[in-house]
């Protein structure tokens, strides 16, 4: 969620010329990679769609909690649900990608090590800020907020240092991570789940009792920034900028997911059972996230990346280009469509308006993206405008 993003920041200080030469050459090293943008753009999108209808009570639950059978609504509700869970896993993947992506343009522009560093930090720390605040008090669910941007500002922290280990370390140790996780999880999902121990729900689980409530725990979601990070040291090259490159990195997560559902290997904590029809076949746990739902929700949104790339041009020009807008600003976004999805679901519950509450959802969606996209156009031109501003840390 984070949008630092494939650009080259704007260097530290007007006042300085050092500081002016290195502005000239990171954005002369800037080569923004559209796709990727758009991506982050739609799952903005689908993570905005999924808290319209969370506001009006109506959730599109598609995936479990704590191993506890899903509360499935109509068929309407649950495809939307479907289709909206990737937005979490592609959130946290895109976030160590664009942030390996910014890196390796500070250094292009000679910027310095230690001063990536405490950018990033002090972002971490605006990031954590908003979280608290803002969003916490904006927050219209019926159930406390489970702070997202809490556990990005962790990662965010905790990446800013870790980028210097070889990259050989950060991936073994992130696929470590992946596996112990999984192996651990029929013991983690009982026991920590909806724990009232801050410190082990943000570790390992989530809870909804704590102050702050936590949903993405560290060792859970924390390998996909990490192998984020890995896969943006080459996600520049031509090979990657290729539509089949992604179907077929996004088909090999599809036949991972088929295997892992059916096999059940890893003891995850919402199992296949044949008996209860194939719908179930695809609805799996979130929080605690297993692997066969990363899988699944990575390799769509693989899919969707390589239909982004196979659109070419067309992310720059304005039947598409709002995709890659909201993708440059996702973070002012996120804020944003709280205060903006917050009033208008609870003036539509007021009205108590008959029909399916499906399609008030939609058209609430609708309703807000007309002002949201216009805000992100003026947010990424005011950005542009004062790139020394505090706003080069939103």
């Amino acid at each position: 969620m984070a949008d630092l993003s494939n650009e080259v920041a704007p260097a530290m200080s007007l006042a300085s010329a050092k500081s002016n030469s290195i502005a000239q050459k990171a954005k002369a090293a800037s080569d923004r990679l559209v796709g990727i943008d758009a991506l982050r753009g739609l799952a903005i999108l689908g993570m905005s769609l999924r808290h319209t209808a969370y506001f009006l009570r109506f959730p599109l639950q598609a995936e479990t909690y704590g191993g506890a059978p899903a509360k499935l609504l109509g068929w309407p509700y649950w495809v939307s649900g479907l289709l909206a869970n990737a937005t979490a896993p592609t959130f946290f993947f895109l976030f160590g990608l664009s942030l390996a992506l910014y890196v390796n343009g500070r250094r292009r522009a000679g910027e310095d090590e230690w001063a990536i560093t405490r950018f990033l930090a002090t972002r971490a720390i605006v990031v954590f800020l908003l979280d608290v605040t803002i969003c916490d008090w904006a927050w219209a669910g019926p159930r406390p907020y489970t702070h997202v941007l809490l556990s990005i500002a962790i990662a965010m922290l905790f990446l800013s240092v870790a980028r210097w280990l070889p990259l050989g370390v950060l991936t073994g140790f992130a696929l470590i991570l992946v596996l112990g996780y999984q192996l651990f999880l029929p013991v983690i999902t009982p026991q920590f789940s909806e724990t009232q121990d801050f410190l082990m729900a943000l570790l390992f689980s989530y809870s909804t009792l704590t102050r702050p409530a936590t949903e993405f725990s560290v060792f859970g979601w924390f390998p996909l920034p990490i192998l984020g990070f890995v896969l943006g040291q080459y996600v520049s090259q031509p090979v990657m900028r290729r539509p089949r490159t992604w179907v077929f990195i996004g088909a090999a997560m599809i036949v991972a997911w088929f295997a892992l559902r059916v096999t059940n290997v890893l003891n995850e904590p919402t199992p296949f059972v044949p008996s209860e029809g194939w719908r179930d076949f695809l609805i799996m746990s979130k929080t605690p996230p297993s692997l066969s739902f990363f899988m699944l929700n990575l390799g769509l949104s693989a899919w969707a990346l390589g239909a982004l790339y196979a659109a070419g041009d067309w992310l720059s020009r304005p039947p598409l280009q709002w995709l890659s807008v909201c993708g440059q600003a996702t973070l002012f976004f996120f804020v944003a469509h709280i205060l903006v999805y917050g009033p208008m679901t609870q003036f539509v519950i007021s009205l108590n308006l008959p029909g399916p509450p499906i399609i008030y959802t939609f058209i609430i969606w609708f309703t807000g993206l007309a002002f949201l996209i216009p805000l992100a156009y003026y947010y990424r031109r005011l950005k542009r405008r004062h790139p020394q501003s505090f706003l080069r840390y939103l």
